[in-house]
């Protein structure tokens, strides 16, 4: 990537200095995407309303649960590094200094619906002609267009309509769950900052600003449902719904009671599941032949699940993870907020930060998502009490009014030229990701216009082209449906890396690479003379991102996870449960391989800044447990201030900021609607909705407090009116009557659904070998930036262009490693 754009300055704070954002958002998403990008250095200005703020200051948690618009937990953790102003947009004196920060501003995070911004002349395009090189970043449940862009919606909604729940959490009899804490607007805040920076860094190859439209639901459906499940009901008109046992046919593949709370064990591969007989003394039960194979485990659940259970009920939690690992066999204990806390790893490691606060005192926090050795990121300042900056921000604006009408008429006048170039063409990536969160990594750097290739081999062929199903059933690894989602975007060559000569191949194709990328366990790519010293010899201003599951050094450092593994090694499963059960129920697949590949990209879009300021590149540390444990952040805070350890949360506000707040069943087989009231206002709603029966108005109703005191009967009344209707139709009702009210969608839906089909969120391409398919496109939108999205590759794909185009290595010399399986 050519960045010679830019001079090159030496550093003096973080890796995003310079980097200027206007955050009007409120909530999770639209917040924790500024927080992201203000912990890497760029100067973050909190929009609030006076008086009352962002909403998140009064949801807690607060200490000792006494209400304080300073206290907020959630709000303390999302707004760290930021300063706050407090401005009235509906006065004039104040609109004017909106629009004066936003004139300077590279990025505005909003959170607001199309229809009110335009009323309040602060649209995309009202603002492209004020500032043409602005980055809009919005973040909303559903997004800026299609049917539901006007809707209400909050976390919940955005969660269920995805469709997540209903394929992955919960028992197949009960509603469906979500998992974690805000884990709809988590995933969108980090898809937020990432898609949000890359559109930063490509502004000039564009030809200016773009409007960035991401909905939380639609990340989650492309990534967590459609990665893993849209092919496959396309082709086979089946598709797999909850069943609470663990992860699909697989087994052992779930959360197992123990002496001390609770165990995670799976064993995928024959040698994980051999590894586990010698872990529990080869037991004879265990010895069948037939237990050897994926699919006959899976067939055995009944006979496995409750003798794997009853060596589990003996021994500790980490006691169990620690003797799989050591025969092979990737089990993690389930860790709560107080076991994190005191995990002898993470404080080896120094992952904790202490901030701090005029009103909360000193606070602990999580740190940084991912470590960046030259310029290392995360919390350095507490949340800013409301308004804390008004006199500095405000000189500020005066400082530069003389200047700022000058500005403005100038960049007007010498707007860019628009062009067809993608932000980050350029870029070439050398891709030795495995599984899903490498190549996923990739996949985002090239929606946004990389040029990815994935480095594999025929020798040892990824698992992941193994996972059925396969294209029209035929068991070949370039045709698992999975696979040409997941991997989406990327290229791929094939190399047998143990080979000497093929490492030399290797490196010569990094040396013409700006990025490099893998995700093995500490000293793999080492012990094939692939470490980042021997790629840096080639390219001395590489980017490179590992992301080891729990970091380079402590005592986890090698321990072998999945993305399932990490949920609960980063605590998010400890709270995803039914309220009414102390049972942990975590997700049927992987969310941390999907968000990993999220949080790579951002990694390495950080770096790429950095290194357009300095000319540096760097070895990014993203540890998976570090980073996915934001996604319990809330929980964490409540644990710091109040010494609360939560539990299993069901569909509940995990702050108690809402009620009702829940998914109740509707008329026909598995069918549910998501429903969640925060306000008095919205509460009048829903009791408008239900035809103002007489127990809704009861008194202690009328007020949140009285609310959640009897949110169990207003529950247990609701489901008895949702059950008899369909759950388009009760949503439309409800958001008629301003209820944050959506139907919890499968994965047909998905795919029928009038909001999703608008936004093009699946869509049909041709594959390699001939056929065409069903996979989900571009997950955030760009205003500008349309990228041409084409499927997983076949096997060594791009051998030809790459060693005899990029490389230079003629017919014969191509030909005679192909025979001596150097590519291969």
């Amino acid at each position: 990537m050519n960045d010679a754009s830019l001079p090159i300055v030496p550093a003096s704070g973080g890796a995003l200095e310079g980097l200027r954002i206007v955050e009007l958002a409120q909530g999770v998403a639209g917040p924790f995407c500024g927080k992201l990008l203000a912990d890497y250095g760029a100067d973050v200005v909190k929009v609030e309303p006076p008086e009352k703020g962002d909403v998140t200051r009064s949801w807690g948690p607060f200490p000792s649960d006494q209400a304080d618009v300073e206290k907020s937990g959630l709000f303390f953790f999302l707004n760290t590094n930021k300063r706050s102003v407090t401005l009235d947009i509906n006065v004039a004196g104040d609109k004017e200094r909106l629009l004066d920060l936003i004139s300077r501003a590279d990025v505005l995070i909003g959170s607001s619906r199309l229809r009110e911004l335009q009323e309040q002349g602060l649209d995309y395009d009202s603002l492209a002609r004020l500032n043409p090189k602005l980055v809009m970043i919005s973040c909303t449940p559903y997004g800026q267009t299609g049917p539901y862009a006007e809707w209400n919606g909050y976390d919940l909604n955005a969660y269920h309509l995805s469709a997540t729940g209903s394929r992955y959490c919960g028992l197949p009899d009960r509603e469906p769950l979500e998992n974690g804490t805000f884990t709809a607007d988590f995933f969108g805040g980090f898809a937020a900052a990432a898609w949000g920076l890359g559109v930063v860094l490509g502004r000039d190859q564009v030809g200016g600003g773009q409007h960035v439209d991401c909905s939380s639901a639609e990340v989650l459906a492309a990534l967590v449902v459609g990665s893993l499940n849209v092919g496959g009901y396309v082709q086979d008109s089946v598709f797999n719904r909850r069943t609470g046992q663990g992860m699909g046919l697989a087994c052992p593949a779930r959360i197992y009671p123990c002496q001390d709370g609770w165990v995670f064990i799976i064993a995928l591969e024959t040698r994980q599941w051999k590894g586990l007989c010698r872990a529990m003394g080869d037991p004879d039960w265990a010895m069948p032949e037939l237990f050897h194979e994926l699919h006959s485990r899976g067939e055995n659940r009944d006979l496995i699940d409750p003798m794997v259970e009853k060596w589990t009920l003996g021994r500790s939690k980490n006691e169990i993870m620690e003797i799989c690992q050591a025969h092979g066999c990737p089990a993690t204990a389930l860790y709560d907020m107080a076991d994190l806390a005191g995990l002898p790893h993470l404080l080896e490691r120094g992952y904790w930060t202490e901030l701090e606060h005029p009103a909360l005192g000193r606070v602990r926090t999580l740190g940084a998502a991912m470590r960046l050795p030259d310029c290392p990121g995360g919390p350095r300042l507490g949340a800013p009490l409301l308004g804390e900056h008004n006199a500095e921000i405000f000189a500020e604006c005066r400082s530069a009014k003389a200047v700022s009408a000058v500005q403005v008429e100038s960049a007007c006048a010498t707007k860019p030229q628009a062009s067809s170039q993608l932000p980050l063409s350029g870029m070439r990536v050398a891709n030795f990701g495995w599984g899903l969160v490498g190549p996923m990594v990739g996949q985002l750097l090239s929606f946004l216009g990389a040029e990815v290739y994935k480095i594999e081999s025929n020798a040892r062929i990824d698992f992941q082209r193994k996972v059925p199903p396969f294209h029209r059933g035929i068991p070949d690894p370039d045709r698992s449906i999975q696979n040409h989602a997941c991997w989406a975007g990327n290229g791929s060559v094939t190399l047998d890396l143990k080979r000497p000569e093929a490492q030399e191949l290797a490196l010569k194709l990094v040396a013409k690479c700006d990025v490099a990328i893998e995700n093995f366990s500490p000293g793999v790519l080492q012990r094939m003379n692939l470490g980042y010293e021997q790629l840096k010899s080639v390219r001395p201003d590489l980017i490179m991102v590992s992301m080891p599951a729990a970091g380079f050094t402590g005592p986890l450092h090698k321990l072998r996870t999945y993305g399932n593994s990490l949920a609960c090694l980063a605590g998010l499963d400890s709270v995803t449960g039914y309220y009414d059960s102390s049972r942990p129920l975590g997700m049927e697949t992987a969310p941390a391989d999907m968000l990993g590949g999220v949080i790579g990209a951002l990694a390495v879009l950080i770096a790429a800044y950095h290194r357009r300021r300095t000319g540096k590149g760097q070895h990014i540390e993203c540890s998976q447990q570090e980073a996915f444990m934001h996604l319990i952040g809330p929980g964490f805070l409540d644990y710091v201030l109040n010494g609360r350890v939560a539990g299993p949360l069901g569909n509940r506000h995990p702050l108690q900021a809402a009620a009702p707040h829940g998914v109740f069943r509707c008329r026909g087989e598995d069918r549910w609607i998501a429903l969640a009231v925060t306000t008095d206002e919205e509460w009048r709603g829903l009791v408008a909705a239900l035809g103002n029966p007489a127990w809704a108005f009861a008194p202690e109703l009328a007020e949140l407090r009285g609310r959640l005191r009897d949110i169990d009967a207003i529950h247990m009344h609701l489901a008895a009116w949702t059950q008899g209707h369909d759950d388009y139709e009760l949503a439309q009702l409800l958001q008629r009557h301003g209820v944050a009210a959506t139907p919890v969608l499968n994965v047909a839906d998905l795919l029928s659904d009038p909001h999703f089909r608008a936004r093009s969120t699946f869509i049909e391409v041709m594959h390699p070998l001939g056929f065409t398919e069903t996979i989900y496109g571009a997950y955030v939108k760009c205003s500008r930036s349309k990228p041409h999205v084409h499927p997983g590759p076949a096997r060594g794909s791009d051998n030809e262009r790459v060693f005899k185009g990029l490389l230079g290595l003629t017919e014969a010399r191509y030909r005679e490693l192909v025979e001596r399986q150097i590519i291969y």
